[in-house]
C-alpha cells in the first residue's frame, strides 16, 4: 500500500512532462524574434543587403546582392515565375532562389 501514493506522484509527474513536451520542443525549434537573436526567418526580410545563414548552424552562406519580383525559374520548379533572391556564396558562385520556402533553410541578419 506504501508504494500507491508514489505511483500516484509518479503518474502525475509523467502527465506533467506529457503536457510540457510540445512547450519545450516548440521553444527550441522556432526562431526567436529578430529583436533577440539578430536572425529573422521571415520571407519578408530576405532583402538586398542582408547576410544569409544556415537556419540550424548559423553558418554564413553568402549575401543577397539583387532581388527580382518576377523572376523566371526554369521548368522543373513548381513555379514558373516569382520572387527570388540573387545570393553570392561565399566561396565565389552566385545563384538565383526563390523566396517562397527559403526560410524552412536559411535565415537572414
Amino acid at each position: 500500500m506504501r508504494s500507491r501514493p508514489m505511483l500516484l506522484v509518479t503518474g502525475l509527474l509523467l502527465i506533467a512532462g506529457a503536457a510540457y513536451a510540445p512547450v519545450a520542443i516548440a521553444r527550441q525549434t522556432t526562431l526567436a524574434h529578430p529583436g533577440r537573436d539578430g536572425y529573422s526567418s521571415d520571407e519578408r526580410d530576405f532583402t538586398v543587403g542582408r547576410t544569409v545563414y544556415l537556419r540550424w548552424a548559423r553558418t554564413k552562406v553568402g549575401r543577397i546582392v539583387a532581388a527580382d519580383e518576377h523572376h523566371e525559374f526554369p521548368a522543373s520548379f513548381r513555379t514558373r515565375r516569382g520572387r527570388a533572391v540573387l545570393l553570392r556564396h561565399v566561396d565565389g558562385p552566385s545563384d538565383w532562389l526563390p523566396v517562397e520556402g527559403l526560410s524552412r533553410v536559411y535565415v537572414v541578419r
